[in-house]
């Protein structure tokens, strides 16, 4: 175990990897010693695929799930650099690699992850027994033309960016994940949602980030007393940006601060020239606004497989 994920580390240094499989994020949210990797490697002993995974133990038994404050898991694949790659030459190189990593998972009582949206094939999953569900996110590809934004976007988003600005402004407060992970707990609390999300787990991942200069937190605050409206907590690399958490002041949810905080966000993502993923959601009432925005609507693949139907009935209840 030790030496795979010492030659993931190698591999992440040397390759892009997307934010959410790097190893210190998995430090982060699952503890060194709470996940783990499986490895695909060619003839000559290079990396051409990797799938990290948190496992952790629920009921007594195994189980493998997406990290906390973690979208997506998954396999991510290193493509032969050869030119004229043919269609049917990468399909079977997915499956080669992608049947290898199967192979070294862990026997769970229930494996569940969200591939990222990059990745369309999981039909390596489906022969192995893996359950498949679509899933949605939305993401702007250029965030870089105010203009063709603005255009996008619905008529009734614009007033309300209109209201926001007038009620608060916005400012980047990196030290304010307190405040965020308050205002989330608030909206939680709102909603009936008893899934706790960890203080603890969402500091360390903060610690991490911000010592590598990878995020940001939005805040709109009011215009007369400063009081918090909203806060939005925004992830980045070199390539990507998405938003990792957001929460409102139900007091001053009138104010349609949370739509100033995306508008803000889409436009720190345009100046470094990063895409942008709203990640998710799938809940109605909170679709409709990413929509608003007139992102792109991108399926995503949730794998899943239960040892047997009663414990997928039991995880799918009490998840």
């Amino acid at each position: 175990m030790a030496e795979r994920k010492s030659r993931y580390r190698e591999f992440c240094a040397s390759a892009y990897v997307p934010i959410h499989l790097q190893p210190w994020w998995l430090d982060a949210v699952c503890s060194p010693a709470g996940w783990d990797v499986a490895l695909a490697t060619d003839a000559g002993g290079d990396v051409t695929g990797v799938l990290p995974y948190f496992k952790k133990r629920r009921w007594g038994l195994w189980v493998v799930q997406q990290a906390p404050f973690t979208t997506y898991a998954g396999p991510w694949l290193r493509y032969p650099e050869t030119p004229n790659f043919k269609r049917q030459s990468r399909y079977t190189f997915e499956k080669k690699v992608m049947t290898e990593l199967i192979a070294q998972l862990p026997k769970s009582a229930f494996f569940l992850q969200n591939f990222r949206p990059e990745v369309d094939n999981w039909l390596p999953f489906y022969w192995q027994g893996f359950q498949q569900t679509t899933r949605y996110t939305y993401i702007f590809d250029d965030t870089t033309d105010d203009t063709i934004i603005t255009a996008g976007m619905k008529n009734t988003l614009r007033s309300d960016l209109k209201k926001a600005a007038q009620a608060t402004t916005c400012q980047i407060e990196n030290d304010a994940w307190e405040l965020i992970f308050q205002l989330k707990h608030l909206n939680s609390l709102q909603k009936n949602q008893h899934q706790a999300l960890d203080k603890a787990i969402f500091g360390a991942l903060h610690a991490a980030l911000a010592e590598r200069n990878q995020m940001a937190c939005f805040v709109a605050r009011d215009r007369l007393t400063a009081a918090p409206h909203a806060a939005l907590y925004l992830v980045a690399d070199g390539q990507q940006a998405s938003i990792l958490l957001t929460g409102t002041d139900p007091a001053h949810k009138s104010s349609c601060a949370i739509y100033g905080l995306f508008l803000e966000a889409i436009h720190w993502c345009g100046q470094r020239h990063l895409s942008l993923d709203f990640e998710g959601s799938m809940l109605p009432e909170i679709e409709h606004t990413f929509r608003a925005f007139g992102a792109r609507r991108q399926p995503y693949h949730q794998i899943l497989k239960p040892a047997n139907k009663f414990l997928g009935l039991l995880y799918l209840l009490l998840h």
